[in-house]
């Protein structure tokens, strides 16, 4: 298949790119990045964005794998349970494993369905796209998207990181954390970032985190073009191993009152949803992270 066809078909089956996954860890400078664990991770990621059985040859040629590779791929995703295969029509689908899999770590980690809950409701109040960030080790990670009105599958990438935590969801992160972990993180990111991105010391940085803390969401200049801000609020349970931050996208400057709007939205319902995850999750057993059993905040 040449290769204005084989764009073609990847579009058609939903997939921009050949190696789709790879645009989340494109600036990821820690390394590590192994082929065949992606590919394996891609073929789920099929399933998500094509909805429907599919054969081992439309699944090779979406994800521009060769076909041999895909077939051992599918076949041990078969045996572990992960996907089910209709030998009648030799397509492949979705097993009922993955779905209790999410579920299960969902409810250890997150709380339940408060996240995905939280995440709804902005989508549904604003219909603006909305993301979901976390601290994955050293640096902010982009772990889940809605798309909304204003989505762009350039911006908008799941998966995608960023070592600088002055962004909106950066200091959204840092300001639900004890400060002595704000300091560490702050004093790892001057050493490092290049000059032009840090901010200009780490008191300054403290700074803008109390403000935030104060505020109750955080905003960021230049998400995506000029004149556009990023805005995210943290949010955080005791009953969740992982805190994260939910943000959107404003099409207004970063000191307007349409900013201010959607900032007080999104501070609103965070605050709202954790006091009702709070209130669900009271009686039950899970475990406290201790990262937020003593939230000293300064």
């Amino acid at each position: 298949m040449g290769t204005a066809a084989s764009t073609a078909r990847r579009a058609e089956l939903g997939f921009e790119e050949p190696n789709e996954l790879l645009r989340g860890v494109t600036n990821d400078r820690s390394g590590g990045v192994v082929k065949s664990s992606l590919r394996v991770l891609s073929v789920l990621e099929y399933f998500q964005a094509n909805p429907r059985p599919a054969r081992t040859t439309e699944i090779s040629r979406a994800l521009a794998i060769p076909n041999s590779s895909a077939d051992d791929i599918l076949k041990t995703l078969v045996r572990t349970g992960y996907l089910a295969f209709d030998p009648r029509q030799k397509v492949y689908l979705p097993s009922y494993r993955i779905v209790t899999l999410a579920r299960r770590l969902e409810g250890s980690f997150f709380g339940g369905t408060a996240v995905s809950d939280l995440m709804d409701e902005v989508h549904r109040r604003t219909g603006l796209t909305v993301w979901l960030c976390m601290q994955n080790d050293h640096w902010v990670q982009c772990s889940a998207i809605i798309p909304g009105s204003d989505f762009h599958a350039g911006v908008h990438v799941e998966g995608f990181t960023d070592y600088d935590w002055t962004t909106a969801a950066g200091m959204a992160l840092l300001s639900g954390k004890p400060q002595e972990l704000v300091v560490e993180i702050a004093k790892r990111m001057f050493r490092t970032e290049p000059p032009a991105r840090r901010t200009a010391s780490v008191t300054a940085l403290l700074d803008k985190v109390r403000s935030v803390r104060k505020q109750g969401y955080a905003t960021s200049r230049g998400f995506s073009a000029e004149g556009v801000t990023a805005v995210a609020a943290s949010f955080q349970s005791k009953f969740m191993r992982v805190p994260v931050a939910v943000g959107l996208i404003s099409a207004a400057p970063e000191e307007s009152p349409g900013t201010a709007a959607l900032g007080f939205t999104l501070r609103q319902i965070a605050t709202r949803h954790q006091r009702l995850a709070e209130l669900h999750r009271a009686n039950d057993d899970l475990p406290i992270s201790p990262e937020w059993e003593f939230p000293r905040q300064q």
